[in-house]
């Protein structure tokens, strides 16, 4: 495995504290500071020390405010909860023989109660908590505290946390980073090697580098080959090219004739024809809402539509979906959720003699800015009641409002069909 040690904050990454830790912040401040604050403007406290948040308030007596704050939250204790599908991660990486540690701005008796009272105290063969650096994040020392310690390689190690402070501690400490977007509050200027929307998706990133690790590239490699020259074959009108692009279809054939045994028929047959049962193709549109209004980009016959596109061979739904949103809008977005799996037949203009599913997502924008390119020639927001004219084979209307409905309701349940 690339990652031999893989390292995890604790609050909003393992355990879902949020609300004890904003609701007990709130109550220091009021009864001990007199100042009012709304839980929304205390986010900022979140993932790193308690003295580092006082100080960020320009707040005196730090030492009775960070007593009464641990008091505070030892009273919502109750509220503190291990995030779904989080043991059974850790199950399957300590049965992995994967090193797992913590760096945490926790106190290390804050640590032990919890880590002992919700049962994840066994799992985990380093922790690094505030008492054990002078400097805590986002600076490099605690993560170099923890390899230090156990003698891990900055390339062997990926931080896992929720706050742009964890991201720029594995950044200083130059090891990899990963985005726990169950726990995080946004995307927005948080740089990330991985960003991961459920603890099961660490499980799926690291198979698939432990696949390009064996060896296996090569077939990542034929298969882009075969989807290039497919496309090729597809669209030239000039037999050169139409030539050129038959020979690039032989060679990904002999790549996988190569490395697999089979024989060149064979090969030609699986991999180098589409034959056999027809399935839907796949493609993906990104809904980017903030303030009341959807990003759409203008193609160049003048009708908007969500960014996307057709779904690339090597590419994941929601790596496509990043890849098609940066070439159409110039921005760089993380998929946070799934609204719909639609079948175009049954919403959209069909406009194929195959089938296409459409896949929604909601999606967060990390940065970027609009640039010209050949698909788009400008983008807009819009409010839904302000749509402009779709193109309706990509998004209607109603699938528009849909993933309006989708960003107003946090438990929504995909929709598909």
């Amino acid at each position: 495995m690339r990652y031999q040690y893989i390292v995890f904050d604790v609050d909003g990454t393992l355990l879902n504290t949020e609300e004890a830790i904003l609701q007990s912040f709130q109550k220091t401040l009021r009864d001990g500071a007199g100042i009012e604050k709304e839980c929304s403007e205390l986010t900022f406290c979140l993932g790193i020390t308690g003295a580092a948040a006082l100080n960020r308030l320009g707040i005196g007596n730090e030492e009775e405010l960070l007593s009464q704050w641990k008091e505070n939250l030892a009273a919502l204790r109750d509220y503190v909860c291990v995030f779904d599908g989080m043991e059974l991660l850790l199950k399957r990486l300590q049965a992995e023989g994967v090193h797992m540690g913590i760096v945490t701005s926790r106190s290390r008796a804050e640590y032990e109660e919890d880590f002992t009272r919700l049962g994840l105290y066994g799992y985990f063969d380093t922790v690094v908590c505030e008492e054990d650096t002078v400097n805590h994040k986002p600076e490099a020392e605690p993560l170099e505290f923890y390899m230090r310690k156990t003698g891990a390689r900055p390339e062997e190690v990926l931080y896992i946390g929720d706050s742009i402070y964890d991201m720029e501690c594995a950044c200083a400490a130059k090891a990899a980073c990963g985005l726990a977007l169950w726990g995080a509050g946004g995307v927005k200027h948080i740089h990330a090697d991985y960003y991961f929307p459920d603890p099961a998706s660490v499980l799926s990133v690291l198979e698939r580098l432990e696949a390009e690790d064996e060896g296996r590239k090569w077939l990542s490699w034929a298969m882009e080959l075969q989807f290039i020259a497919q496309a090729g074959i597809t669209y030239t009108k000039d037999s050169y090219d139409l030539e050129r692009f038959e020979r690039i279809r032989e060679l990904s054939g002999e790549i996988m004739s190569s490395y697999t045994g089979l024989s060149g028929e064979k090969v030609t047959d699986l991999f180098c024809s589409e034959t056999g049962f027809q399935t839907p193709k796949l493609d993906t549109r990104a809904a980017i809402i903030e303030n009341g209004k959807i990003l759409l980009v203008k193609e160049k016959d003048g009708r908007y539509s969500m960014p996307g596109g057709w779904v690339d061979v090597n590419k994941t739904v929601g790596e496509n979906a990043v890849k098609e949103t940066k070439e159409e809008s110039g921005l760089t977005v993380v998929p946070v959720r799934v609204v719909a799996l639609h079948d175009m037949g049954r919403h959209n203009k069909q406009l194929f003699a195959y089938g296409v599913c459409k896949v929604f997502f909601l999606c967060e924008i990390v940065e970027g800015e609009f640039e010209e390119n050949i698909e788009t020639v400008e983008s807009g927001w819009f409010s839904p009641d302000e749509l402009p004219v779709l193109s309706e084979d990509k998004n209607t209307k109603a699938q528009v409002e849909m993933c309006f409905d989708a960003y107003a309701d946090k438990n929504w349940k995909t929709v598909f069909d």
